[in-house]
């Protein structure tokens, strides 16, 4: 399902948008064939999925080099564009990654040394989008404890909880994955915040099920989606309904 105008008009309006839609699936271009990510994105977009999602790697913050903001910029869409930054020095990367037109930022705090100051780089609007600011999305690692977002909790639009250390395969939500998001959950009632949730990892369609038992609002899923044997379409379908959607 996309979003309508009034759902894109403010940030506000975005995430409402995207808790009524829960649990959309934003997918994961980067395990499309590289030598045909246009015909890809069209196939999304025919599907109706809201969310196109880019891992930027850099082969340092984890292993893995990946196609970076000339890949977001260049990607022509009406899906939102979801960027997830997996590099040692977000700073760095967070101007271009606007530039591209993305409407949500995930950063790590793992290793940035100025969380806040990357935060404040996101409170921006979308580039063309006057009036709707960016998403600020924190991206968490398995063993990183959601207590360390506490200070910040007011100043994040979503937080997204990794099931697999990024970079690397195997791995899939589990039973401490689900009391990460229920110790977010209480987090969040303390400070006053109510920021989306998303779930990144490891999913298929026979984890997506204990991925959405979660309540996540967002669920990010690559090679599922392209997997052989399945038109994109189908595979999307056999998600959305392991997912209960």
């Amino acid at each position: 399902m996309f979003p309508t105008p009034d759902d894109l008009a403010t940030r506000d309006a975005l995430k409402a948008f995207l808790r009524r839609a829960a649990p959309s699936l934003s997918v994961g271009l980067l395990a499309a064939d590289a030598m045909a990510y246009g015909m890809a994105i069209a196939e999304l977009e025919a599907a109706d999925n809201a969310l196109l999602h880019f891992d930027v790697m850099d082969g340092v913050f984890c292993p893995g080099f990946t196609a970076g903001p000339p890949l977001v910029a260049a990607s022509r869409t009406k899906m939102l564009k979801d960027v997830h930054l997996m590099v040692a020095d977000p700073i760095a990367i967070i101007p271009a990654v606007l530039k591209g037109g993305a409407d949500i930022v995930h950063v790590h705090p793992e290793g940035l040394s100025h969380l806040h100051r990357a935060l404040a780089m996101l409170d921006v609007d979308v580039s063309g989008r006057p009036g709707r600011r960016v998403l600020r999305a924190v991206a968490l690692n398995p063993a990183t404890p959601v207590d360390i977002l506490e200070s910040v909790l007011h100043e994040i639009d979503m937080v997204t909880l990794l099931a697999v250390d990024p970079g690397w395969s195997g791995g899939a939500p589990d039973a401490a994955l689900g009391r990460k998001v229920e110790r977010l959950r209480w987090l969040a009632k303390e400070a006053g915040a109510d920021p989306l949730i998303a779930i990144d990892g490891g999913i298929t369609e026979a984890t997506i099920g204990i991925a959405a038992s979660f309540g996540p609002d967002v669920i990010v899923s690559g090679s599922a989606v392209f997997k052989a044997g399945a038109s994109i379409a189908d595979n999307l379908d056999a998600l959305r309904r392991a997912a209960g959607n």
